[in-house]
């Protein structure tokens, strides 16, 4: 049997045991679970990698692989800031407003699942498509995951930095969207008249371990900017 055999069948055995699985639930070690399914760590290591990108387990260094929490849309596309615009052809941009930390408020907390006054770092940007403002995003992060954040370059994509630095990917985000008018302040960030329409959208993101990781409202021009949702019926997609 060649590898790519061995690995589709223990992809779609894995896939099978994981829905099985009660979230956060441990699989067994690297070494035990190729030995049960008669192949290498290196090819084992390959069919983990394709199910934690499907959202369907997660990794904690040091500790072992976990089912992902069974809320996550695994269906869902999800993109940051700089990933949305790329994908539309355009060039990211973005201007630094404030970084800094401070302390949670009820609200806040909240959304996050911090207590009341924990640290957070706040981070605002001005988020640019091929030069031109098109987003004012203001940005919640817990400090307790993320360690140092400050030091580094947050000017530019967030959940890049995140992969990147901690390891952490924001896989699920709940959304809502509402219009409203831009103020003196937001109209003068983006370039538009004050009254001007845009699009208000406040965010909850988390990982694949079920943790809120962020806490997002960003403010789109209406005359730049539109979203594009599927929706669907009995599962049909």
């Amino acid at each position: 049997m060649t590898d790519g055999t061995k690995a589709s069948r223990a992809y779609t055995h894995l896939v099978r045991r994981v829905e099985t699985m009660r979230p956060h639930e441990m699989l067994p070690r690297e070494v035990d679970l190729a030995a049960e399914l008669g192949m290498s760590r290196t090819t084992l290591r390959q069919v983990l990698t394709t199910l934690a990108a499907a959202g369907s387990i997660y990794s904690v260094r040091g500790s072992g692989t976990f089912v992902s929490d069974a809320k996550i849309d695994k269906g869902t596309a999800l993109f940051g800031f700089s990933e949305d615009m790329r994908a539309r052809g355009m060039t990211p941009g973005s201007r630094l407003l404030h970084a800094g930390p401070e302390l949670a408020d009820g609200d806040v907390a909240e959304r996050l699942g911090l207590r009341p006054g924990a640290l957070v770092y706040r981070i605002e940007r001005l988020r640019l498509a091929d030069e031109v403002p098109m987003c004012v995003e203001d940005v919640r992060l817990p400090a307790e995951l993320l360690p140092d954040l400050l030091t580094r370059d947050v000017s530019a994509g967030l959940y890049e930095l995140l992969r990147s630095a901690y390891g952490i990917e924001v896989v699920v985000a709940r959304q809502t969207i509402a219009s409203s008018v831009a103020t003196a302040q937001e109209a003068d960030l983006l370039g538009i008249a004050v009254g001007a329409p845009v699009l208000n959208v406040r965010r909850v993101g988390q990982d694949a371990r079920g943790r809120s990781v962020e806490w997002a409202r960003s403010l789109y021009r209406g005359d730049r900017y539109e979203f594009s949702l599927t929706a669907t019926r009995n599962g049909h997609r």
